[in-house]
Formats: structure tokens, sequence, C-alpha cells
């Protein structure tokens, strides 16, 4: 089925994305979203219309597991579980009318509180405040696994539509899953958010290097040369006293202040920002344009002219399976409403857009 892409690769309008390095308030809902809310504004005023946020930021990525046994991790799992965001929420709600209020559009990660359980989750959210985009880390990592559940099947759309392209999003360890990305690139995303944990220097007390910020900047930097695509690579910083509150001082993976290793990746690959100190925060930017992406992909375009999937070819399925379901319309009706999802195909379809008047048409 053809598709037109608006804007399209070839649109030279120059517009200014922003990639967040910064460290969480630690357990602390309140003043996490505080922060959130400061630095949309601050990324707004210097002009950036995409922002991304690292993985899990409020209340901050829980290393504490992989540095402890579960009876010290557990006392600050408790505290984090009551800390964590639920998607429909007073908290949330200020985020979306503070990216209302900055007209921009963002890519928030934050650990999900739902009922009783946890999950690394992604949301985005449009400049009108609306959550276009609501996902799930589909398979939590090693040690994540003992605090967050598997991702919803919905969460495998994760790419939407916006006024400056179709912009994606994709948590840590996410950038290495074969089969998601095929998924992703026929989303035909131009420009990605990859939200990461902290991670620091290669080889760092014996560490495995795919541990690794540099590792993991690589697995950002890899995605938007398979896939063409500028990506937003988006991560923590974390502080003495982070880490005295995380309980991850003395692991011999860390050194503190340290984690961050932020950029921003064109579709070639190049890193289109200088590096920034790892134990420091910052908000860093590029000036881009969608016209970067018909110079890689009129060399390989994994979705078209370097493809070949009559050979090989990813079947899936993203709707999500409820515990119960009723038979009965109004039954059905009513759990609709309890449940509440955000709709992540309604947002995701190619559109003519026209960005002055937001008049919008199927393509």
């Amino acid at each position: 089925m053809p598709i037109t892409l608006s804007p399209s690769n070839s649109d030279r309008q120059v517009f200014k994305v922003a990639a967040v390095q910064a460290e969480p308030v630690w357990l602390d809902l309140q003043g996490g979203v505080e922060k959130v809310i400061r630095i949309v504004r601050e990324a707004a005023a210097e002009g950036a219309k995409i922002i991304g946020f690292p993985e899990v930021f409020v209340p901050g990525y829980p290393w504490t597991p992989w540095a402890n046994n579960f009876v010290v991790t557990s006392q600050v799992l408790k505290e984090y579980q009551a800390n964590s965001l639920p998607l429909h929420s007073a908290e949330m709600d200020r985020i979306r009318e503070a990216v209302k209020e900055a007209d921009v559009t963002i890519v928030l990660g934050f650990a999900e509180r739902d009922g009783a359980s946890l999950y690394i989750a992604q949301a985005t959210i449009l400049p009108d405040g609306r959550i276009a985009n609501h996902r799930r880390k589909i398979k939590p990592t090693h040690y994540e696994k003992t605090i967050f559940g598997d991702g919803s099947a919905q969460s495998i759309h994760n790419v939407v539509q916006t006024p400056y392209g179709r912009l994606g999003s994709i948590n840590c360890w996410e950038h290495i899953q074969p089969w998601l990305k095929t998924h992703f690139y026929s989303q035909y995303p131009q420009i990605f958010v990859g939200g990461w944990w902290p991670a620091f220097p290669p080889g760092t007390g014996g560490s495995p290097y795919i541990v690794s910020g540099e590792a993991s900047s690589r697995m950002t930097q890899n995605v938007s040369m398979e896939g063409g695509c500028f990506g937003l690579c988006c991560c923590h910083v974390v502080s003495e006293a982070g880490a005295e509150k995380m309980k991850l001082t003395g692991f011999p993976w860390f050194t503190f202040p340290g984690g961050g290793f932020s950029v921003i990746y064109g579709p070639d690959g190049g890193a289109l920002t200088e590096p920034v100190d790892p134990g420091k925060e910052a908000i860093v930017y590029a000036d881009i344009s969608l016209s970067k992406i018909d110079e890689v992909k009129l060399v390989a375009d994994t979705m078209g002219n370097y493809s070949r999937f009559d050979l090989l070819h990813t079947e899936a399925h993203g709707q999500n399976w409820a515990p119960v379901s009723y038979s009965l319309p109004a039954e059905a009706k009513s759990n609709e409403v309890k449940v509440n999802e955000v709709n992540n195909l309604e947002f995701s379809q190619t559109y003519a857009y026209t960005r002055a008047a937001g008049e919008e048409s199927k393509a």
C-alpha cells in the first residue's frame, strides 16, 4: 500500500529537538512532576519542538536490585511503588497542561503504577495536551523483572504523527529487540526518543560492555542508521546523594556522580551534539531537517528499496487482552470506561498535515 509522509523526508523546514540528561527526584512523585515541568519550560524557551526524557524518569531508574539483596531492595521498592506515576492522574494532568502551555511535544519515560503493579512506560504528549501514545517496555531486562511487568500488546504501536514528523519511542534494551524494531520501522518513524537508564564507562568494576553508557548510546545510534531516522538518546545522571538514597553506593559497576551519555544522532548515525559531562545535568539540542533522511534512504531504505519481504517478514498482533470480557454491550462499555486505554492507533496514521492551519486529511 502506498505511503505518503507529510511532512515528507524531503521537507527542508529546520526545527529544534532536545534530549534530556538529568537526575530524577528520586522516590518523590511530586518533586519528579515539578522537575519534568521545569525541564519542559526550559527546553521550550530554547525553541525545542520535541523533547525526549530518560527511561522511568519519574521516580528514577531503580538499579537497586542489581546492587543489593532483596531485604535491602524491598525497603527502597516500597517507597518506589508509592511514588510511581499513574497514567490517568492529577500528576499526569499537570504535566499535560505544562506541555500544552509550552506548545511542544514530549516523550516522557515514567514508572507507571497500574493498580498494584508497575510498568516501564512512555507517554507521547502532543502540543494540545493529549496523550497520543501510551506504551510499556515489552520485556523488562534482567533484574527489572523483579519490579516491573511485561508491556501490553499495543505497546508495539509506538509511532505518532506530529506536525514535525512521525515520532517514535523505545525504551532501553528494546533497541536490540530485532522483531520489535522491524515493526517499529514499518511505522515509518522519522524521529524517535530512546529512553535510557544511567550507565557508566565500559568495564567499570568488571562490568560487561553491554551495560555501559557507550554501548547504550551505540544502540540508539544503530537504530538511527537502520531506520534512517533522527535518534534522541536521553539518560539519567546520578549524584552521590542520589546513589545513597537508592542504595547504590559501593557497587563496583558505578561511579558517582555519573551515568550520563545523552546525544542526538542523525539518520546517517552521525552525532549532532557534542559530548556532555556524564556527571552533570544538561539538555542537548540539535537543529534538524527531515530532508537529511532522504540522503540516507536513497542508499538504503529497510522498508523499501533495501528489503525482501517476500523472503522474510514479521507477523504481529498489537491488541490488548483484558482479564475479563463481557458479552453484554452495557457491561462491555462500562469496562471500557473503567480501563480507559489510550488508543495508540488513533494518532499513528500518516496524514497530509498543514502545520499552519492544523488541518488533517488521511493520505
